[in-house]
């Protein structure tokens, strides 16, 4: 019996290893810009005057990029779990990767708005937000001008779009959505070809003949002896 393979494998395989890739990058550069931004701040209270107070909110880009972040491992982990499944071929009458289709389309279609939605909101606020910096010597609140000036010394910026590794984290991710709806595309295709198959192969089966009945056979013998 020849090895069943579910529709669609090469492309799917394709597009499973570009998602799969892409969702490493885009988790790989979530964690990379939480680590610089941590470190950023720092340096800017480092380098405050002694008795200063620096305050620096970035709660709405953080809290959108976990959210990017972790679509985007979850996106490299179940593309890695169906690699793993579809490379493989099997003779059973239905291997794994072809009995969880439904399954595959479902999750990646949820997984790929989800990250949408996501990546809608944070490219809207690295393009036109910057983070709100204040600072304080004893109750007395410095101008924005002398932070804007230590910034500039210090070479750091409050606006998002101007920092390399924020602009990364938006970038990437979207090509991982890109390849995560091709994903979730081809799994419904591959379920309606599986399924139109199915369909097909049921309503070429020719009805097999009922076989007379053994018991009517013997009875017709047994009247041809007695007379």
């Amino acid at each position: 019996m020849s090895p069943v393979i579910a529709p669609f494998r090469a492309p799917r395989l394709a597009a499973l290893f570009l998602t799969f890739a892409f969702g490493v990058v885009g988790f790989a550069m979530g964690i990379n810009a939480l680590v610089k931004s941590h470190d950023q701040k720092n340096l800017v209270k480092d380098q405050a005057p002694s008795g200063a107070t620096v305050n620096i909110d970035t709660n709405d880009v953080f809290k959108v990029g976990c959210v990017v972040t972790a679509v985007c491992a979850a996106l490299a982990a179940l593309s890695f779990v169906l690699l793993l499944f579809t490379r493989s071929t099997t003779k059973a009458a239905a291997p794994l990767s072809a009995r969880t289709l439904p399954l595959q389309a479902i999750l990646f279609s949820f997984l790929s708005v989800w990250l949408f939605a996501s990546l809608v909101a944070m490219t809207d606020i690295v393009a036109n937000r910057q983070a709100k910096v204040s600072a304080f010597i004893g109750t007395l609140q410095l101008q924005d001008s002398i932070i804007k000036a230590v910034e500039a010394q210090l070479g750091v910026t409050s606006v998002y779009r101007e920092i390399d590794y924020l602009r990364l984290a938006v970038i990437l991710p979207w090509i991982a959505f890109l390849f995560s709806t091709i994903s979730s595309v081809l799994s419904f295709a591959a379920v309606r070809r599986s399924a139109r198959h199915t369909s097909t192969a049921f309503t070429s089966t020719p009805a097999r003949a009922p076989e007379p009945a053994a018991s009517v056979k013997e009875e017709t013998d047994i009247k041809q002896v007695e007379v």
